[in-house]
């Protein structure tokens, strides 16, 4: 009776302890988790992590049927959570003369969230707006003026409008991550593509220079799990992306079917500066001269919406500069 007594006293001075912990997450807005490292349960979460479908809490279930760690070397690079990939954060410390790890999962500072999305694709409506109406009347009034006699005249005006459809362009960039819409299917997410055949169609678009230089690798016979027409979007824009990069002009690009789940492209450059790595998928992030930097973030934005990620996983002068599109993991708990 007495040792019954003295478990039931100490699971008590256990469970306030866990409430204590529990206490001092609270205020914290990204989902916590602590977990025991030697059975790699959870023992706290809160309420952030709390929030996502758990009806029972995830306290007492193993980290690893909660949360999908997508590998990347020694560490997970990324974490799938509540329909979302986010960034691990792991620290240990000490409780009670215990030792646990506290888990965080934060957004990448390199992944603009859906609300800045909206705010910058809002942002550039109005710039549009504002600029496509002055440019087409100017560029009515040169059509008018350009039968000037004077040579010299006329090469001043063809200046001009050499100027003007630059400007077009750059606004028919911006319309691009502005109608993003029409890159996204209203097909289910269950949708399968043979994305061996999807980027080897997509190489006949490209010059034969770049086709010579753009080498194909499948590693996998199953189909990968995502809508063809926008799996063809996205893989467009990462190799134009990489075609596009200054210092690999004539140096190999890969394309890289690594499994149903991740397909990565990889040029071999210079590596991309850490001041553009923080701000990587923001538009107007870029290191290439005439370039808004809108690509990626248009990859990302329709990846997001069928809950995938493109991430830089290699940025080395000697393995290369690799993205990879990561698709979310098979349905478990953590979805």
């Amino acid at each position: 009776m007495e040792l019954k007594q003295t478990q039931m006293g100490k699971h008590e001075m256990e469970n306030r302890s866990m409430k204590s912990l529990r206490s001092l997450l609270s205020d914290i807005a990204d989902p916590v988790f602590v977990v025991d490292p030697e059975s790699n349960v959870i023992v706290v979460a809160n309420k952030a992590a709390r929030s996502a479908h758990f009806s029972a809490g995830p306290e007492g279930k193993l980290l690893n049927s909660v949360i999908h760690f997508e590998p990347g070397g020694k560490e997970p690079i990324l974490a799938y959570f509540n329909n979302q990939w986010l960034v691990p954060v792991k620290k240990q410390f000490n409780w009670k003369k215990k030792t646990y790890t506290k888990l965080m999962l934060t957004q990448s500072t390199s992944i603009p969230d859906e609300n800045t999305l909206f705010t910058i694709r809002k942002m550039i409506a109005v710039l549009i707006h504002r600029l496509r109406s002055p440019m087409t009347g100017m560029q009515g009034y040169l059509e008018m003026v350009e039968d000037v006699p004077n040579g010299n005249d006329k090469r001043k005006l063809a200046k001009v409008s050499e100027g003007l459809d630059y400007l077009f362009e750059i606004m028919d960039e911006l319309e691009l991550l502005h109608h993003a819409e029409a890159f996204i299917d209203d097909e289910p997410n269950t949708i399968f593509s043979d994305a061996e055949i999807i980027t080897k169609e997509l190489l006949y678009s490209y010059p034969q220079d770049l086709q010579n230089r753009i080498q194909v690798l499948n590693h996998t016979d199953k189909k990968f799990q995502f809508n063809p027409s926008e799996l063809n979007r996205i893989i467009s824009l990462l190799l134009d992306n990489a075609a596009e990069h200054p210092s690999a002009a004539d140096k190999p690009i890969k394309v890289e079917i690594i499994s149903p789940r991740k397909i990565s492209i990889t040029n071999f450059g210079s590596v991309i500066p850490d001041e553009i790595v923080e701000h990587l998928y923001f538009p107007f992030t870029t290191t290439k001269a005439n370039n808004l930097g809108i690509g990626l973030s248009l990859a990302q934005l329709i990846a997001s919406r069928r809950h995938a990620a493109i991430m830089l996983t290699e940025n080395s002068p000697i393995l290369g500069i690799t993205f990879t599109l990561i698709c979310r993991p098979a349905a478990t708990s953590f979805n």
